[in-house]
């Protein structure tokens, strides 16, 4: 599909958030982005610098998930998450993604921009109910501290090898 001259505009802007420490940062703005909102599969809130051009200072992106929960987890944690204890998978808000650009690093930090995600989270907690909220991340030190710092706690490492943490409203 041939890109509008709007569109066009758009991906240009997008393009202008480097991130050197996570190239899926990058990629998923410049390539997935667009794509996936017109898909009307996410979306992809960008934080702006208003007293800097307009420059893109992170962004989170959305979209409503299925987890199919281990075997493993006990039946405590599958009642907690879904309110039945024999449950086998649960409806998530997924923060599919979550970024900063390099340009800010060391003056926003993903704080922040993780707490704008779950603002709205919340909204949507708030209209439709769901209230769990997931992410998906690689199992590295900084990014587990990131999370369990942020009072995400980790359930399970899932098929893609990523580590899924919830929190919940």
């Amino acid at each position: 599909m041939a890109a509008t001259e709007d569109e066009s505009e758009v991906l240009r802007y997008l393009e202008t958030i480097t991130s050197e420490r996570n190239t899926d940062v990058e990629s998923f703005l410049h390539e997935n982005a667009v794509k996936n909102e017109k898909r009307d599969f996410t979306r992809t809130s960008l934080l702006i610098d208003e007293q800097n051009n307009h420059q893109i200072i992170g962004y989170f992106t959305l979209l409503i998930k299925t987890f199919q929960l281990d075997k493993q987890i006990s039946k405590r944690i599958r009642k907690k998450l879904t309110g039945d204890k024999n449950a086998h998978a649960f409806n998530a808000i997924l923060i599919a993604q979550l970024g900063r650009s390099d340009a800010y690093k060391g003056h926003i930090n993903g704080d922040v921009i993780l707490e704008y995600a779950l603002g709205n989270c919340a909204l949507v907690y708030d209209l439709i109910g769901l209230r769990i909220v997931c992410v998906e991340y690689a199992d590295i030190k900084y990014l587990n501290d990131f999370y369990l710092k942020n009072k995400f706690n980790l359930l399970q490492v899932n098929e893609n090898e990523k580590n899924l943490a919830f929190v919940r409203f």
